[in-house]
């Protein structure tokens, strides 16, 4: 079959793709027939280059070529065929000509009259498409920056509309990337007035600084849909505003799982399949499949807003997960229906890039892509008053966009938190540029997930046999001790170093990958289950008290199992939901767990935010590579102790010190902890197998 494509790559340049069944019936001279003013304009053979099945022409023209007009591309026989856009959408002329920073866009309500706004400076052409008893088409008009705009009369509340946009004689529906409501599954935008949503009445819980925070990983689905569950609306909304079990833990942040749009479920059928929710779909409107009701564009939004309320009354933060890194399926999103290739990064051949894993890459440093960003994100915290974001693949988004956002931040709370995984995968952007971890001193008021924490004390993630600190390899206890003190001050694992202690997301396990105890049943398997969750408790004490932001999995506390599988993002229900008789089954431990929050919540020496401050009052050690000592010395202007001494035990045979321990009283031991003093101390510490003992002073 043969294939003829033609690309506008510059102003002055074309790109003609042919295929090996297409060469024979193409002939030269070529040229352009403007099918908006009938001008024909002769192009020249810049280049002729062969091509695996193919060969590609670049042909050039003597001045400019108006790219908004709509133009086929004709030889000296019967060729003749589109001039798509190409390369030009994502030169730095295009994004400096067409700069609508400032421009407000999206769909905005009265009861008299609602405006629809869209960017597409490419567009020969844009209508607004409203559903009602049938269809009805209303043209948009153009400023010089590319903003389309038609104002409706009349109240069209509850209304379905789609975007009809022509441009290089193609014509595409898409929904509005500014959408915030929809119809189930996302087939159409619809409007809404938000003032008659549900109020948030509770404030903000708010926090001194960002070291104050301790953050509990949960997904709605995952936390509510089990049978024991204890809740009337299994793996919805309101099933987590139900639970009184996150307030009573004692963490002060709940990240959840995407709760934007996403596709990977059927709405109307929710259960029949499972998926995390990493698949963007409408970043701006909440996901449906955790409605009571999916078909109501209103219902959604109340009850998402029902939980974040519910949440703030617990005096809980709601950390939202955000993926803006790539979007489900590059080719339905309506990104490339608005501006074909500009949202996406592509190589040096021209085609598009696929560093996320996902099929496709956001083009973060673009300014009209940077906006979009930014106002996804101002409209979640204004809207819906969020209290932190976690970036997905931060990596591969650019610094001066994330510093951006935390500007955006500042300027509603400082302390609102703002984190991601600065992971550095090979992206089509200068690793000088990347959101990365080796890049954390260009943001200093952004963390990052500390996957060397992570390796170090649980293991490796890729070499499944392979100890950490606390599975059994003690050979890791220098560089444990360094991530206790926060991994700040000096190069850590691959080289990089954090600015500050409050940049690192100490965790050990978390959605992706093995839980805790799913690995330890793998590296330890000789071992009896009794140790296994000895060793868990151990490394989540660890997480507690490291100088940082502590992070816990949902479920980590009582020793949760995803039954061997390593990523779950789309396994089941069985899989992934929280069996509640755990809940139950190990109250101690939750208890044990609970005590150590208390502790870090009592004293602020647990939560220095910076490396100076650790250096000072922060000391680390070790008995014969047995158990690491973590001593907070001369502390008393931040607590109710001078001293705190933190021993964690990492072999399974009590350990005896001898020394004069007169004043100190216990305060954390193998079964209990908390901020009551157990016992005094005279002059001998055992400390109990693979536990944590705390005594102060």
């Amino acid at each position: 079959m043969e294939k003829i494509y033609s690309y506008l790559d510059e102003h002055h340049k074309i790109t003609l793709l042919i295929n090996d069944a297409a060469k024979e019936s193409v002939r030269g001279p070529f040229s352009l027939i403007d099918k908006t003013t009938g001008e024909t304009i002769e192009l020249m053979v810049n280049k002729v280059t062969e091509l695996f099945g193919g060969i590609k022409y670049t042909l050039t023209i003597h001045g400019f070529i108006t790219f908004y007009h709509t133009f086929e591309l004709v030889d000296s026989g019967d060729l003749k065929t589109p001039l798509l856009l190409g390369g030009i959408t994502r030169t730095e002329w295009f994004d400096q000509q067409f700069d609508a920073s400032n421009a407000a866009l999206g769909m905005f309500y009265a009861p008299s009259q609602t405006t629809f706004r869209i960017w597409s400076p490419t567009a020969s052409q844009i209508s607004v498409i409203l559903y009602q008893d049938d269809e009805q088409s209303y043209d948009m008009t153009s400023n010089l920056n590319g903003i389309w705009k038609v104002t409706i009369p009349g109240d069209l509340e509850k209304v379905r509309y789609r975007y009809r946009i022509t441009q290089s004689q193609q014509v595409r529906e898409v929904t509005d990337p500014y959408g915030i409501a929809s119809t189930a599954n996302g087939t159409h935008s619809v409007v809404v007035d938000l003032r008659k949503t549900t109020p948030l009445l509770a404030p903000r819980p708010t926090i001194k600084q960002a070291t104050d925070a301790v953050i509990y990983e949960v997904s709605i689905r995952d936390f509510t849909i089990h049978e024991t569950a204890p809740v009337n609306h299994r793996g919805q909304y309101l099933g987590l505003a139900e639970l009184d079990y996150l307030k009573d833990l004692g963490v002060t942040h709940i990240q959840i799982l995407p709760f934007f749009d996403f596709e990977g479920v059927d709405e109307l059928a929710p259960t029949e399949s499972y998926n995390w929710g990493y698949n963007p779909s409408q970043y701006n409107v909440p996901e449906g499949s955790y409605a009571t009701d999916p078909t109501d564009p209103y219902a959604r939004i109340n009850e998402l807003k029902t939980l974040i309320d519910t949440l703030h009354e617990q005096g809980l933060g709601v950390i939202m997960d955000v993926v803006y890194n790539h979007v489900y399926e590059r080719w339905t999103f309506p990104f490339e229906g608005i501006v074909p290739t500009y949202f996406y990064r592509y190589n040096r051949d021209g085609f598009a890039t696929n560093s996320s894993g996902c099929g496709n890459d956001i083009a973060s440093d673009r300014r009209m892509v940077r906006k979009f960003i930014l106002d996804s994100v101002k409209f979640w915290l204004h809207e819906y008053k969020l209290d932190g974001f976690r970036f997905d693949l931060m990596g591969l988004l650019d610094i001066e966009t994330m510093n951006e956002v935390r500007k955006i931040c500042d300027a509603v709370d400082p302390n609102i938190l703002l984190y991601g995984e600065g992971w550095n995968i090979p992206v089509e952007l200068p690793e000088h540029k990347r959101a990365t971890l080796h890049n954390a001193h260009h943001m200093p008021r952004i963390s990052h997930f500390n996957d060397t924490f992570r390796d170090v004390i649980k293991g490796s993630t890729f070499d499944h046999l392979e100890r950490g600190l606390v599975l059994g390899n003690t050979g890791l206890i220098d560089k444990g001790k360094h991530l206790l003190a926060g991994s700040s001050g000096r190069v850590v694992g691959e080289g990089f170093k954090f600015f500050k202690p409050v940049q690192s997301v100490n965790y050990v396990e978390c959605h992706d990958n093995h839980t805790f105890w799913d690995r330890a049943k793998i590296s330890n398997a000789d071992e009896s289950d009794d140790i296994l969750r000895r060793r868990q408790l151990l490394a989540t004490a660890m997480v507690v008290f490291a100088q940082g932001i502590p992070f816990i999995h949902g479920g980590q506390e009582f020793f949760r199992t995803k039954f061997g599988v390593e990523n779950s993002y789309r396994d089941s229900d069985e899989i992934n939901a929280i069996d509640w008789a755990e809940v139950h089954r190990h109250k101690s431990e939750i208890d044990l767990f609970k005590g150590y929050l208390e502790i870090r919540k009592a004293h602020g020496a647990f939560r220095f935010q910076t490396s100076a401050l650790v250096k000072k009052h922060v000391q680390l050690s070790d008995y014969e590579n047995s158990a690491i000592e973590y001593v907070l010395k001369d502390v008393a202007a931040y607590g109710p102790y001078e001293e705190v001494r933190v021993f964690f035990n990492l072999k399974d045979y009590p350990l005896i010190i001898e020394e004069s321990f007169e004043g100190f009283s216990v305060i954390a031991d193998a079964e209990r902890s908390g901020i009551a003093p157990l016992r005094e101390l005279g002059d001998e510490l055992t400390l109990e197998p693979l536990s944590t003992t705390i005594i102060v002073k």
